[in-house]
């Protein structure tokens, strides 16, 4: 095979892929080992595409998707070290960082512990968690823009909030952060983190974690149980008796009964207290 040859898969089960169980094929999904690759196929495809991180906070409709799928892969990573300052591939799995983190020490990321993102999906959505931001320890990020061109922005370049950044319309190749040294007490507290996560989510089926934003001053999860929605089911699709902002994959659940129940969520939330709940989960059609 052609070295300079992008793998390419056809017919691929996405549902496999993601933290729901849910989704249906993609017709064509790339496998892209580094910057040149991504830059090249790029300018050949145009920009109309996904990119596919670890598969969480996704909801796919059951059917062939056939905008191309492009899933970063090999250097897109790794992490390297200079001093405090790592840089971090965006397809690395947060999991992957923490454990880094906890190895040599450094403090910044424990907050995040447990959240089943990779950190191009988390720079891409301003992930947060128990006061901490995903950019609180950022420095610069390296992004290629839907034409190929590749770029850097500092920290104050970006536009970010409550789930939401300026880079989403970007693709990540990598972020640079800045944590500070620490003792050895960074595992207690990741430990700690997780054991907190653990006791407030459901982790007893696929999910896709949390489907709405919190509205002002309010939890979404909250309002969906006093609405007395908790429990609800579609098929195998459930809401959460534990954490009411999560659906959960009994077994065979499908994109229609999952939309049927978010649908229905936002219909009781809006005729009781007159929200309109927005999604947080990103979908595929």
């Amino acid at each position: 095979m052609n070295s300079k040859k992008i793998k390419l898969k056809q017919n691929v089960e996405l549902g496999q892929l993601t933290t729901l169980g849910i989704g249906g094929k993609a017709k064509y999904l790339f496998l892209v080992k580094n910057s040149a690759e991504l830059s090249r196929l790029l300018k050949k495809i145009g920009n109309q595409f996904y990119i596919l991180g670890n598969g969480s906070n996704l909801l796919i409709k059951d059917i062939l998707i056939k905008k191309p799928v492009i899933k970063l892969t090999d250097e897109f990573g790794l992490i390297k070290q200079k001093g405090n300052l790592l840089e971090v591939g965006s397809s690395t799995l947060l999991s992957f960082l923490v454990k880094y983190c906890i190895e040599h020490h450094l403090e910044g990321i424990e907050n995040l512990a447990g959240i089943p993102a990779t950190i191009g999906g988390m720079l891409s959505s301003a992930a947060s968690s128990f006061g901490t931001n995903i950019f609180d320890c950022l420095e610069e990020v390296e992004v290629i823009d839907r034409k190929g061109s590749i770029y850097r922005l500092k920290k104050d370049e970006i536009n970010y909030g409550y789930r939401y950044s300026s880079l989403r319309d970007l693709i990540i190749v990598k972020g640079y952060f800045n944590f500070s040294k620490e003792g050895k007490k960074i595992k207690e507290k990741i430990k700690n983190i997780v054991k907190k996560r653990i006791a407030l989510q459901d982790f007893s089926f696929p999910s896709c974690g949390s489907v709405f934003k919190n509205p002002a001053s309010l939890a979404a999860g909250a309002l969906v149980e006093q609405a007395g929605l908790s429990g609800k089911q579609k098929g195998d699709v459930k809401i959460s008796n534990k954490h009411a902002n999560f659906i959960l994959n009994l077994g065979r659940g499908s994109y229609s009964q999952a939309d049927y129940l978010i649908k229905h969520v936002k219909e009781v939330i809006y005729q009781r207290e007159g929200i309109i709940l927005e999604e947080e989960v990103k979908r595929w059609s």
